[in-house]
């Protein structure tokens, strides 16, 4: 794993006096002298010390959750840590195999959870419990990061002053045992206040705190329990009214293809709902996505295959105000767009022509980038000036709705989980019974309940695949459908293939995809065997490919 030096010029901005608790060398984890943890103003500084650990975690999300993956794949300029990785090859010796950084964020958080005095009560209100609660799920959420990296934890609870030397002493827990336990760890504090300081070095501390439904709803879908996901996913939804907008779209502006507005690149950070954030002083850690991805010798590239599917997707072009498909082209626009005369609008990648060279590069982590121009990168041409990362998106608007999608189809209602990617689950698509049969509904839970989201008014929701296939793809009645199938096991697998598609296209590259694929397998009771059929298209030998990813202890870290 490599290890970079930017080289800064003079001219930098003075930090401000809250730009330090992002820096990675903050030793206010927890109190030094051991004493309680008794005012929200010391919690502070013990979350924000344990957060500031977390972000020496964020690279190696994206790059274990896409690696192992089918949408991204290693170059020969990559190091052979990170070709080791993309290969399935990793050894004990590899970096991105070292337990440390994790076990070091868990025990730290054990240390502030002994000494939080959550027995301190304001009239009926426990004065500490939300802090208690944000850095237990901060806990829980890095144990199941391990859990998704080595298919295996240590699960320790109480704070180690040797971390290294007492490990062994603890019970190792496979990743099935890991998310039941973090279920019923986490479970009896749905309801508490989620935390809020404000503003951080301009970043909304609220988007830092892992938010507790939606992990639980994760692990829960992980578990195949379909309908507490399906739940905890709307019980996130409905008192937000949160919904996918169509302002995160890519359309082509006439049916000649000469001109297309492109503002899917906003959603990378417009809908973050949990973050790892990063200083805004260049001198300190930041992630090298950037400089890996869109550089003149790239490490890490879009997988040819993920590309080539992108390409092949159907564009349903409509007027403006218009009711019905105008025209039908090829191609996802949120991959990248390519206009008639064959100039290229890079959305998630795009092409850049560097050297009398045409790259094929990640352009993504780009649009969550800030820019120094007293600075510069010594290692990446692609980038005259100092870009560097301030922020890791974890979960976005899209992913909530993609994966209740999943708990609905699996729960046998597949036309309503398709209105997530088609129609936009609002009032009217749930009243139109050709596009939401009424038997899907019947059943009457919470979670069906749309009736406060609109196509048009104060609560917008639009399907996802509006956002790069096109305004007309609600209308098209032929191609964007499910199809007359056999039976409703034939629908549902139907439809799950339509929602692994669109969570390739609206969250390439974010450090999803292994997860995706692991919960899909196991929905199918095929892992690894339909992760490995997947992820071999990116070999060159797809079939030897196939038949050594067969081979489960392949897919976790050593």
């Amino acid at each position: 794993m490599k290890r970079y030096t930017l080289y800064i010029m003079t001219g930098l901005l003075a930090l401000t006096s809250c730009e330090d608790v992002f820096d990675t060398e903050s030793t206010s984890v927890v109190m030094d002298n051991g004493q309680r943890i008794e005012h929200p103003a010391d919690s502070l500084y013990s979350a924000m010390g344990i957060l500031s650990q977390m972000q020496r975690l964020g690279e190696r999300y994206v790059l274990l959750g896409e690696l192992r993956g089918d949408l991204m794949e290693a170059t020969p300029e990559a190091d052979k840590d990170l070709q080791d990785v993309a290969n399935f090859s990793v050894g004990t010796d590899n970096p991105y195999a070292d337990r440390r950084d994790y076990y070091s964020v868990i025990n730290n958080c054990n240390f502030a959870l002994e000494r939080i005095d959550t027995s301190l009560v304001d009239y009926q209100t426990k004065v500490m419990l939300p802090e208690y609660v944000a850095i237990r799920a901060l806990r829980d959420w890095t144990f199941w990061q391990m859990a998704l990296t080595f298919g295996k934890v240590r699960y320790i609870r109480q704070p180690l002053l040797s971390l290294e030397s007492t490990l062994a002493a603890y019970p190792e827990k496979n990743i099935d045992e890991m998310a039941q336990i973090l279920i019923d760890d986490l479970t009896p504090y749905l309801g508490t206040r989620a935390l809020d300081y404000g503003s951080v070095d301009g970043i909304p501390t609220s988007s830092l705190f892992v938010p507790l439904q939606l992990f639980l709803a994760d692990l829960h879908l992980y578990l195949n329990h379909y309908a507490e996901a399906a739940q905890l996913y709307y019980d996130y939804i409905y008192p937000r009214h949160l919904t996918v907008t169509e302002g995160y779209s890519n359309d082509w502006n006439n049916n000649t293809r000469t001109e297309a507005s492109m503002n899917h690149w906003g959603c990378y950070t417009g809908e973050m709902l949990f973050q790892m954030a990063y200083s805004s002083d260049a001198r300190e850690y930041h992630p090298s996505l950037i400089r890996l991805a869109y550089n003149a010798e790239p490490s890490i590239v879009p997988a040819p295959s993920f590309v080539e599917d992108m390409s092949k997707r159907t564009y349903f072009f409509t007027p403006m105000n218009g009711q019905t498909v105008g025209a039908y082209f090829q191609n996802d626009l949120r991959g990248q767009a390519v206009n008639r005369s064959g100039r290229n609008l890079p959305a998630a990648y795009g092409t850049l022509s560097l050297n009398g060279q045409d790259l094929l590069l990640i352009h993504k982590y780009n649009y969550a980038q800030t820019t120094n121009s007293s600075g510069y990168d010594p290692e990446n041409e692609a980038n005259p000036v100092l870009n560097f990362t301030r922020q890791i998106p974890l979960v976005r608007t899209p992913h909530v709705y993609l994966r209740l999608a999943e708990a609905l189809n699996r729960l046998g209602k597949p036309s309503m989980a398709f209105a997530v990617l088609k129609h936009g689950l609002t009032d009217e698509t749930l009243t139109d019974s050709l596009k939401v049969p009424t038997h899907e509904l019947a059943s009457g839970e919470p979670f069906l309940n749309f009736s406060w989201a609109h196509r048009n008014g104060d609560y917008r929701n639009v399907g996802t695949a509006r956002r790069g296939l096109g305004r007309g793809v609600s209308y098209d009645k032929e191609v964007f459908v499910i199809g007359e199938q056999p039976t409703l096991d034939d629908s549902v697998r139907v439809v799950e293939e339509m929602i692994l598609e669109e969570m390739a296209a609206e969250t390439a590259f974010e450090g999803n995809r292994f997860f995706d694929l692991l919960r899909i397998s196991r929905h199918r009771n095929e892992w690894p065997a339909f992760a490995a059929e997947r992820v071999s298209r990116r070999f060159s030998n797809a079939e030897a490919a196939r038949t050594r990813l067969l081979d489960e202890s392949l897919w976790w870290l050593p």
